[in-house]
């Protein structure tokens, strides 16, 4: 065999190597391709059924959206209503900030003028409570005075009486008295004595003169008075003169006078009850 045919051989068998392996690789090519275009087809159907689905997700997403963009405007539209109604109401707000800052105003006028009168009304209850402390104490002394007035009302009452008992003794022994001058004039008469021309004794007999006793002492162990009536009063060297005690409507003794000067006069004392004789103790020589 020549190199030729050898060559020719051996390209023969490559080319039919080469040929059944490109038969090979095109059986192969055209299982995967109609495998491949199964798979395309398969994949196109999945994607056409992808697409009718994204279509009537899109659909759905439109209306979806359309009722997001339709109840999104109606809140928008609600907003503004809102909006407006907050305006309205901001305003309305504004004007009633407005009337209560013009009645705080007023509040505050009136506070002051309130203020202004709780200062002029506590001045006032000031001058009144210091009037009514001086009324009080004015009461406090009228009291007082009241007690010491019904203190002396109670005194010159206990006084009248002593003076109204003493007025019935005297009235008692003015009567007998009368009725002893009588008889003793009667008995003058009898006896042709004239009673004019007799002067005034100076016991029984002596003019009504009283006095008090201003001072009292001892001379020679005997008690002395000296009292507030004399010449003056028809007062005569040996009148007796009765000491009484007014309050307790008690006789005490007699003073007979030693001694007479214009306006007073001295005399010894004698009776039951020199000792309780004292300055101011009543004489009277009726």
């Amino acid at each position: 065999m020549s190199p030729l045919t050898k060559i020719f051989v051996i390209l023969l068998v490559i080319f039919s190597l080469l040929l059944t392996a490109g038969t090979v690789v095109f059986v192969n090519t055209q299982t995967v391709t109609a495998s491949s275009l199964k798979s395309a087809q398969s994949a196109e159907a999945a994607q056409a059924a992808a697409a009718s689905r994204a279509q009537s997700d899109l659909s759905s997403e439109r209306a979806a959206n359309q009722v997001a963009v339709n109840t999104l405007n109606a809140q928008i539209e609600t907003m503004k209503n809102n909006q407006n109604r907050a305006a309205a109401d901001l305003a309305d707000r504004d004007a009633k900030l407005a009337a209560a800052a013009a009645d705080k105003a007023m509040v505050t006028a009136n506070i002051s003028s309130l203020t202004e009168a709780l200062k002029a009304s506590e001045d006032s209850r000031s001058k009144q409570m210091e009037q009514l402390a001086a009324l009080r104490q004015t009461s406090d002394q009228i009291q007082t005075q009241n007690a010491a007035l019904n203190t002396q009302i109670n005194d010159l009452t206990n006084r009248l009486d002593v003076t109204e008992r003493d007025r019935r003794f005297l009235a008692e022994q003015l009567a007998e008295a009368k009725q002893q001058g009588e008889k003793m004039g009667a008995a003058l008469k009898d006896a042709n004595i004239d009673i004019n021309a007799v002067a005034a004794g100076t016991r029984a007999g002596a003019p009504a003169v009283t006095g008090v006793v201003r001072s009292t002492r001892q001379i020679a162990n005997l008690p002395y008075a000296t009292i507030s009536v004399g010449s003056s009063d028809n007062v005569a060297k040996g009148m007796e003169f009765k000491v009484v005690d007014r309050d307790a409507g008690k006789f005490l003794g007699t003073l007979t006078v030693d001694s007479v000067e214009p306006n007073e006069s001295t005399g010894h004392l004698s009776g039951p009850h020199v000792q309780d004789i004292k300055p101011g103790t009543e004489v009277r020589t009726q």
